[in-house]
């Protein structure tokens, strides 16, 4: 699968791991499933750690219709979606800068982008 999830407790965040092609699809039916988790709430972070993401179909129009699928969950539910994105290497930097210039214009989500998990984590906890 392209595409996991785990709930994780320390700091209280959903770590989605994109490895290998993913579509928008594929995040969307993520989205979907992880709603329905009991553990899941609006109010718990994001961690999307893109280190193995191959990004070579992905471009300004998906990273919108991405945010646009977020905003519209987040948006009407009055919750800010904070996300912490994981992108090391230069090309999954530039995905991770579209998506958090794209919050920076809105006012239900907040992202910043991280070498490692370390400082992602620190960032959700300053975050609350």
């Amino acid at each position: 699968m392209p595409v996991t999830y785990e709930i994780i407790d320390e700091p209280a965040a959903v770590l989605a791991r994109y490895r290998g092609r993913v579509s928008l699809s594929d995040i969307s039916t993520l989205f979907q499933t992880y709603s329905q988790d009991p553990m899941f709430s609006l109010t718990r972070p994001h961690i999307a750690d893109i280190r193995e993401f191959d990004s070579s179909t992905i471009g300004f129009a998906e990273i919108y219709a991405l945010f646009s699928m977020f905003g519209k969950s987040y948006s009407e539910a009055g919750a800010i979606m904070r996300v912490a994105i994981i992108a090391p290497d230069e090309v999954a930097f530039g995905m991770g800068r579209i998506f958090e210039n794209l919050t920076e214009q809105s006012d239900w989500a907040r992202a910043a982008i991280f070498d490692n998990l370390q400082d992602a984590k620190a960032w959700l906890k300053t975050e609350l």
